[in-house]
C-alpha cells in the first residue's frame, strides 16, 4: 500500500521521495511520516509512503520485498501520476532507515519484488537514514527480540539470513550518496552502527554526510529542535543530489 503526494502547478514532473516508516519491523504505519510527506511536497517534491508487512507474522525478506515493490511501482507509474519515478531518494527512520539502506544498497534478486526482480539493478539517487540498523550480526542485534522477530529464526540457525539483511554487507563503490542522522545516546540502535556505516562509506569513496548528534536518543526527530535540524540538513542534501530543477 502506498500513499502518494504530487505537487500541483509545476512545469515538469518532480522527483520522488519515498518515506519508509519505523516501528521495529513490528509496528508503525505509512501515515507516520505524513508531516515529512507534506513538508517536502510543499517544497516541490513528489512524496510517497509505503506500508510493508510486519513481523512477527511476516518475516524477512517480506518487508524489503514490499519496499522494492513500492519502488518498482513508483518507477512504472510516474508518468501516469505526474512525477519522475526514475529520480528517487529513499528516506526512513529506525526500521525504516534500515529498509531504506537495504533497498538502496542491495542488488540481490532474492530480496527484490518478485514481480519486478530486475528493478533492484536500478539504483536510487540517494538515501537518508535516521538511526537505522546497518549490521544485524552484532551481538546486540542478534539478541534483540525485534531482530529475532524480523528474521523469524535465531542467528545460530540462519546466519546467512542475518548477513543478507544487513545493509553494510551489500555496500559497493557504486552505491548512492547517503545522509545519516544518529544520536550518541541511542540505547535501541547503538551509535556504533552509524559509525561503522560512515567508516565503510568513506573507505569506498561514496559521498556521504554523517550528522552525529551529541546527547540525543533514539527517535530524536520527534523533538522539534532535532526535527527542524533534520529537515534543514535533508533539504541541503537533496538540493545537491536530487535537485528539483534538473
Amino acid at each position: 500500500k502506498i500513499d502518494v503526494f504530487v505537487p500541483k502547478n509545476i512545469d515538469s514532473p518532480p522527483p520522488m521521495l519515498l518515506f519508509i516508516h519505523g516501528g521495529g519491523w513490528r509496528g508503525g504505519k505509512k501515515e507516520d511520516y505524513i508531516f515529512y510527506n507534506v513538508h517536502f511536497a510543499q517544497l516541490g517534491y513528489a512524496t510517497a509512503s509505503v506500508q510493508y508487512r510486519l513481523a512477527p507474522k511476516h518475516n524477512f525478506p517480506k518487508a524489503i520485498q514490499d519496499v522494492n515493490c513500492a519502488i518498482a511501482w513508483l518507477r512504472e507509474n510516474g508518468p501516469k501520476y505526474g512525477f519522475d519515478g526514475n529520480r528517487m531518494v529513499l528516506l526512513g527512520g529506525s526500521a525504516g532507515g534500515h529498509l531504506s539502506l537495504l533497498a538502496g544498497y542491495n542488488q540481490d534478486e532474492s530480496l527484490a519484488c518478485p514481480e519486478h526482480a530486475e528493478s533492484v539493478k536500478q539504483r536510487v539517487q540517494a538515501i537518508v537514514n535516521l538511526y537505522g540498523v546497518v549490521d544485524c550480526t552484532t551481538e546486540i542485534a542478534i539478541n534483540a527480540y525485534q531482530v529475532k522477530d524480523f528474521m523469524g529464526k535465531p542467528y545460530d540457525e540462519a546466519k546467512e539470513l542475518y548477513v543478507s539483511a544487513s545493509p553494510l554487507f551489500h555496500l559497493d563503490k557504486d552505491d548512492p550518496p547517503t545522509l545519516t542522522f544518529h544520536g550518541t545516546i541511542d540505547e535501541l540502535v547503538p551509535i556504533s552502527q552509524a559509525d561503522r556505516l560512515h567508516e565503510k562509506l568513506e573507505e569506498l569513496g561514496i559521498p556521504n554526510y554523517y550528522d552525529r548528534v551529541e546527547g540525543w536518543p533514539h527517535s530524536m526527530d520527534l523533538a522539534q529542535p532535532i526535527n527542524d535540524r533534520c529537515r534543514y540538513v535533508t533539504e541541503k542534501f537533496l538540493a545537491k543530489y536530487l535537485p528539483l530543477n534538473e
